[in-house]
């Protein structure tokens, strides 16, 4: 199909999915989600780019008239480099975006390989293509540790937060309850698994996520049929234990649920080699990797043996950033529960550690969830050397890809991750809700906890140790 002119262009980015409906009377409804998804997101990066135009617009008025009546300008025009550098990065967000939603057009007039895309949406492929309804028999916390990870090993979907060790390990470390659903077939043997967590306070209400803390969750199954067994029983549960709502954190479209879609996870394709690696860097990067390297740093990479080190450096970074921190406890857990595949990587200048990183890998996947550095080496650009080794590890244990983790689009984080060459995969996180209303926000993105983030940030850091571990077990 050829590249759509400019009125065709204007015409499917004004309404993508009623344009792909159109086109495509035969898509599939996980096409459509796909679609609506993707409009989704562009609308609200249009609509925050439409906010900050006006902003900047009402900042170029007030400095004119400043200066018209000889006033200082200077906060003025500092605000207004600010909104102009957002503008342009918004402005960057919104055409990738709408080149992912022509693609889709483009592709090919067989609406059964257009949308979704490798680098937009995750497709799930299920082994089973056809299933009889009676054939789906969901239970709660039926399964065994050991056969419950056994369907988690062999579902290509499952991610290893799906494996049975998180129920006792966020039990022991947090307080929360668990709520595993599995589903088998009439000869006993699953075909789909389901991880719950409930999270209950005063301060944030009372609600279910599959899974809290990570990126990952969610049903997975032999057939999206059984998937939808599973979500209807946890809504049953939900409906029973009189929660808020349920948030399933899906790497694939639904239907037939409400979704936040302003998240993408980032991930980047590994070479064979470091070298091959490291010449696909621009020369930018490679000078910024090079720049720690001149003040003779010390690499450690290892497992509890660097846990100090890395809590000394991750609960600093975190008061700084106004978010409260998570126990020394979690982390060992971690460590104790996946021995051979979570690792410690720190860096140390003067023999202080400035930098950490811990690391989880799954299958051919080496993902770091959380990543610090003291603001007092930002200078020294640390933190690249932090991400060059733990890259250079990943390649070196033989993983083929690096999950950088989640970002808004357009975010300071997505360039960051975008410049190792990561690219955005979608995620969809679904919503079941006992009275309808505003989907939740409990993140730090939300502007209502604004002011707890600068309060924060202020407080000392013996104090934010000790309170952290309190407040952060119950934000998702």
């Amino acid at each position: 199909m050829p590249e759509p002119d400019t009125l065709a262009r204007k015409t499917i980015l004004a309404d993508p999915l009623a344009q792909f409906a159109s086109q495509h009377p035969d898509a599939t409804s996980q096409q459509l989600s796909a679609i609506s998804c993707l409009a989704e997101r562009h609308a609200q990066l249009d609509a925050e780019h439409d906010k900050t135009k006006l902003q900047t617009q009402q900042l170029s008025r007030l400095i004119g008239q400043a200066k018209k009546d000889g006033e200082a300008v200077d906060e003025l025009l500092a605000a207004m480099k600010k909104h102009s550098k957002h503008l342009k990065v918004l402005e960057t967000g919104i055409g990738e975006l709408q080149e992912e939603i022509l693609v889709c057009f483009n592709t090919t007039k067989d609406a059964a390989s257009v949308a979704p895309q490798a680098d937009t949406v995750s497709t799930r492929m299920y082994p089973a293509t056809d299933i009889d309804a009676t054939d789906i028999h969901v239970s709660l916390n039926a399964a065994t540790a050991e056969e419950w990870n056994r369907y988690v090993e062999s579902n290509p979907a499952a991610s290893l937060y799906h494996r049975a060790e998180w129920q006792a390990l966020i039990k022991k470390t947090f307080g929360h309850s668990g709520y595993y659903f599995s589903a088998r077939d009439n000869t006993g043997h699953i075909t789909g698994v389901l991880p719950l967590i409930r999270l209950r306070s005063r301060l944030f209400g009372d609600f279910i996520v599959s899974m809290p803390y990570f990126n990952y969750g969610g049903a997975v199954a032999d057939h999206p049929l059984i998937e939808q067994r599973l979500m209807e029983a946890a809504a049953q549960q939900g409906a029973r234990l009189g929660v808020s709502h349920i948030e399933f954190r899906d790497d694939t479209p639904r239907r037939e649920l409400p979704a936040r879609t302003e998240k993408v996870n980032m991930i980047l394709p590994l070479p064979d080699t470091p070298d091959e690696l490291w010449q696909s860097f621009t020369p930018k990067l490679r000078a910024q990797i090079k720049r720690p390297q001149r003040e003779n740093p010390q690499v450690l990479t290892g497992g509890v043996e660097h846990l100090d080190d890395f809590y000394a450096v991750f609960i600093r970074n975190m008061r700084d950033l106004g978010t409260p921190v998570y126990s020394r406890t979690f982390f060992l857990n971690i460590l104790d529960a996946f021995p051979d595949t979570s690792r410690l990587v720190v860096v140390r200048l003067a023999d202080r550690p400035v930098a950490a990183g811990f690391l989880i890998g799954h299958r051919d996947t080496l993902e770091i969830p959380w990543a610090s550095t003291l603001s007092d080496v930002n200078r020294l650009s640390i933190n690249m050397l932090l991400y060059w080794e733990v890259l250079s590890y990943a390649v070196k244990q033989g993983y083929r890809n690096f999950d950088f983790g989640r970002s808004s689009t357009a975010s300071g984080t997505y360039r960051f991750k975008q410049q190792w060459g990561a690219e955005p995969r979608a995620l969809y996180w679904h919503y079941w809700q006992a009275s309808g209303g505003t989907l939740p926000s409990l993140n730090p993105d939300n502007p209502r906890y604004a002011l707890a983030i600068k309060i924060w940030q202020r407080l000392p850091l013996t104090v934010t140790t000790a309170l952290g571990p309190l407040i952060v077990k119950n934000l998702p």
